[in-house]
Parts: C-alpha cells; sequence; structure tokens
C-alpha cells in the first residue's frame, strides 16, 4: 500500500518542479537562474529539462494552465513555494492524485475515494 502523501512526494512533486522548470526556459532564465528560483540544485534542474527526472506522467489541461501561470508569476519575483503548493492543492482538488495513485498502487480501486470521503 502506498500512501497519497508518498504519491505527492514521489511524483507529484517531481512532476510540477519538472514542467516549472521547462516553463521558466520559455523565459529565458538559465538553468541556474531556474535552480534559484526552484531551490533546487542545477544538476536537478539539468534532469528535469532534460527528461531524466518525473518522465512518465501527463498534465491535464487545467494543471499545465495552472503551472503555466504560476511560472511566469515566479520568473517575475514570485515565491516558488507559494506557487508550488498551489499547484499540489490542484492535483487534490480535480481529483489527479488519484489517478497517479491508482496508476502506481495496485492495491486500490480506480475509483478510490478514500481521501475525499468524511
Amino acid at each position: 500500500m502506498i500512501y497519497p502523501q508518498e504519491i505527492e512526494v514521489w511524483y507529484i512533486l517531481p512532476l510540477i518542479r519538472k514542467e516549472l522548470a521547462k516553463e521558466l526556459l520559455k523565459y529565458n532564465l538559465t538553468q541556474k537562474e531556474i535552480a534559484l528560483k526552484l531551490g533546487l540544485t542545477e544538476s536537478a534542474i539539468s534532469q528535469y529539462i532534460n527528461q531524466k527526472r518525473a518522465n512518465n506522467l501527463v498534465l491535464y489541461k487545467e494543471i499545465k494552465e495552472e503551472i503555466e501561470n504560476s511560472a511566469k508569476r515566479i520568473a517575475n519575483n514570485s515565491n516558488s513555494m507559494k506557487e508550488i503548493q498551489n499547484i499540489s492543492k490542484l492535483f487534490w482538488e480535480t481529483k489527479g492524485i488519484c489517478k497517479i495513485h491508482s496508476q502506481y498502487d495496485k492495491s486500490i480501486s480506480k475509483k478510490c475515494n478514500v481521501c475525499f470521503e468524511k
């Protein structure tokens, strides 16, 4: 069994970082500048950009659009931690986390709703 929080740390956070790094390149930032803005190493940014990390997941349109908007704000000096947190929340709000969770944890149903039950 894999907990949803592990899915968030192992898959969603790297996916968000990768997509932000790729988007920030569009603002003519260097890998070093992107690393500083995201609080990561240049090596990590290089691996994200060169598709060596977080490759096997696809973003839904709504999340992709939010990442594009966040990258623009980060390029203009918005707090990247706040932006990443907002994107992560969107994965929960859209239940995108459920789709990824069911992909990696075969012990749960594709219709699992345990995170949203009261």
